[in-house]
């Protein structure tokens, strides 16, 4: 995936959203230790399910695209990322409601996520909540991943802006509902 995104990195966005993810990650995985996950992802996933309806309306927000917006949000994803693992929720949303190219989204959030995995995979490590067992289980999925990441790129190339802002609300959609219809059915 590399050849294909490197050119369409808005390293400056990645830059301000990391310095805020940094802040924010261990104050997630604090929390973590304090509040119900499964309060805490409900509502994150409800968030998700209203903003995304608003964006299918037509909402853009031009202002919030600044180095504060860039960094508030890192703050936000990095908390949630850390509380949650739904970090990356927030920043989508972010570049949707900026009308950022779909090309920059896609580059820009593959590099972002993958440095955010690796601070959250030794912010989590050191403190315990990952363990030998959860690094064997994420091996199929380091192995299956590239077969996504070819699919993906094919459909990406294919696809019209327009079309792929709809895939990622329904795909924002449709996860952040099956995350409430599973929590609900844990109480």
């Amino acid at each position: 995936m590399v050849p294909y995104i490197w050119n369409k990195i808005d390293w400056n966005f990645v830059l301000k959203l990391l310095i805020g993810i940094g802040i924010g990650s261990p104050i997630g995985l604090y929390l973590l230790k304090y509040l119900s996950p499964n309060t805490t992802h409900l509502s994150v996933c409800v968030l998700i399910i209203f903003f995304s309806f608003l964006l299918m309306r037509g909402y853009t927000n031009q202002k919030i695209n600044n180095n504060y917006g860039k960094f508030f949000t890192g703050i936000i994803s990095g908390t949630l990322n850390g509380l949650t693992t739904l970090g990356g929720m927030p920043v989508a949303l972010f570049l949707l409601v900026t009308s950022i190219q779909p090309a920059i989204i896609r580059g820009s959030l593959a590099a972002l996520f993958f440095l955010t995995d690796i601070y959250a995979f030794a912010l989590s490590f050191f403190a315990g909540i990952v363990d030998v067992t959860t690094i064997y289980r994420t091996i199929p999925l380091i192995i299956i991943l590239p077969i996504g990441v070819y699919v993906g790129d094919k459909f990406f190339i294919k696809s019209k802006e327009e079309t792929y802002r709809k895939v990622v609300f329904y795909f924002l959609i449709f996860i952040s509902i099956f995350g409430f219809f599973r929590i609900i059915s844990n109480f």
